[in-house]
């Protein structure tokens, strides 16, 4: 009789283990599953985008344009952070540059209590973390990098600051997400005077595909 109960209870003890495991890994998987609004970022934008900078005489102008196509895809959670991995492929206007490919993130930072935080972009090695103006509103600002203000057609010397605004509205029934940014340069010409610009840099247009 004893060996009969030792046997149950052993084998009690292991169901029992075995339940508290599937009922263990069953939360952690509902925990650790992407919030609705990750996944719903999941799917295919195409874009326009046009780039401006400066002239010899300081004048705005158009200083490159092009196409792209990002697939947002793979929804996960990790590091504290929730989020689809993204690919684009760019085409630009007058193919003198060739077109490529980056892959990136984007998603939201996870608050302790598992709510959403704030929304980020992570492309090209660097992490841009948005702030929410308001519905369908987020900005960002970072430093001008030298080289980009260079290519813009400002001197090395130049120091500027890049606000991006996201604006994501519904246009004939399509997701639509609508990008400028304000870059404001300090500078000294050629003639050492102080110099300083605020202008569009950047602007372009994402639209969901159906």
């Amino acid at each position: 009789m004893r060996s009969r109960l030792s046997r149950f209870g052993i084998a009690a003890s292991f169901l029992l283990a075995c339940w508290s495991h599937f009922i263990t890994a069953g939360q952690k998987d509902a925990q650790n599953a992407p919030p609705k609004e990750v996944r719903d970022l999941v799917g295919t934008y195409t874009g326009e985008w046009t780039m401006f900078g400066i002239d010899e005489k300081g004048a705005t102008v158009k200083r490159m344009a092009w196409t792209d196509t990002m697939k947002a895809e793979k929804p996960e959670v990790k590091d504290g952070r929730a989020y689809v991995s993204t690919l684009e492929q760019m085409t630009f206007e007058g193919g003198k540059t060739p077109p490529f490919k980056i892959e990136g993130k984007e998603g939201y930072y996870l608050k302790k209590d598992g709510g959403l935080g704030d929304y980020f972009i992570e492309t090209v090695g660097k992490t841009h973390r948005m702030v929410k103006l308001g519905d369908n509103v987020w900005s960002y600002t970072i430093p001008a990098p030298t080289d980009e203000l260079v290519l813009l057609g400002f001197p090395k010397e130049a120091s500027g600051v890049h606000v991006l605004i996201k604006v994501v509205t519904k246009e004939q029934g399509n997701e639509t997400h609508r990008i400028s940014r304000l870059t404001t340069v300090s500078w000294k010409d050629k003639m050492g005077k102080e110099r300083g610009l605020q202008f569009v840099s950047l602007q372009g247009i994402h639209k969901r595909q159906p």
